[in-house]
């Protein structure tokens, strides 16, 4: 994502606000992701199987999200 993609997201509050996901995150973290020792995209669909969500936030349930983010 470019510097001017983010301006789309003018606005909104800091939660919501993709520039400042990694704000509390430990350098350590970050640049191991960097380096592709873990993979972030894995983690978020990890996250919302937890959550029971699809990619586009609508409860799905929980076995029905593991199963569509195959985790």
């Amino acid at each position: 994502m470019k510097t001017q993609d983010l301006k789309k997201f003018d606005g909104r509050s800091d939660e919501l606000d993709p520039r400042y996901i990694f704000n509390s995150t430990a350098t350590q973290l970050l640049t191991e992701a960097l380096n592709g020792e873990f993979d972030l995209n894995y983690l978020v669909r990890r996250e919302l199987a937890n959550r029971g969500l699809d990619e586009e936030g609508n409860w799905i349930g929980f076995d029905k999200a593991k199963k569509h983010h195959k985790v």
